[in-house]
């Protein structure tokens, strides 16, 4: 691996780890062996072991007695919670985004958008192309935020999603409405157009993974869109 500072070393294992849970590389229940993987890597334990810490807490390894560090198995009741913290976190790093983005970002998510919708019908086009792309979508705006903290906290939680929308195609023309209602705002440089968007975005793919089931009962979710003023359906 590159030369790389303390923090930026930890980054990238993280996203080396994440993409290989995420893609199926390492499935759920697979040991991940600090000291072997940092040999593969060629570099030391430290930024590993503080990569596991962060992907533990965003619930995608867990540590198990005389077993270490697994791959932690997909918990469709997390689904409500990360999502709740993704409309959190995402819409603020919207608002904060937008008025920040530049041109050339702009004309990035278009090009993005533009694949997406286009490779949509492809029959060789998998979840994980769908992922990899809605990543860099999103991505290109919430980067414009110029926010490394809450950029790392969103890629964790994203992973989580990205693990559990694996088992469900929700590769639908909805989602692309959504992406257009959220580059339209950025055109216009409306940061609270594109902030409700992408709650709306996030909080219809939860459902979508639920299977259209759309009671939001007392818990995170509900409270979280209680104060975004979005509607709570019992």
């Amino acid at each position: 691996m590159a030369t790389l500072s303390p923090r930026r070393m930890t980054d990238e294992v993280i996203r080396i780890l994440r993409d290989r849970i995420i893609a199926g590389e390492l499935p759920p229940g697979s040991r991940i062996d600090s000291a072997t993987f940092a040999a593969e890597l060629g570099i030391s334990r430290t930024p590993v072991r503080e990569a596991m810490l962060q992907l533990e807490a965003a619930g995608l390894v867990v540590r198990q007695p005389y077993r270490g560090t697994v791959v932690s198995g997909i918990d469709p009741n997390r689904l409500e919670e990360v999502t709740a913290l993704r409309i959190d976190l995402e819409g603020r790093a919207t608002l904060l985004g937008v008025p920040r983005i530049s041109d050339a970002g702009v004309a990035r998510m278009a090009r993005i958008l533009d694949e997406l919708e286009q490779r949509r019908t492809d029959d060789d086009f998998s979840m994980g192309g769908f992922n990899e792309l809605n990543h860099a979508f999103h991505g290109t705006l919430y980067g414009a935020a110029d926010s490394p903290t809450l950029l790392r906290l969103i890629d964790l939680l994203g992973a989580e999603a990205d693990r559990i929308r694996l088992h469900f195609d929700l590769r639908a023309p909805l989602a692309d409405a959504y992406h257009r209602a959220i580059l339209d705002a950025c055109r216009r440089r409306d940061a609270d157009a594109a902030a409700h968007s992408t709650r709306l975005h996030l909080l219809e793919s939860c459902l979508g993974m639920r299977g259209g089931d759309r009671a939001v009962h007392d818990g995170i979710l509900a409270d979280v869109l209680r104060e975004q003023g979005m509607e709570v359906t019992r």
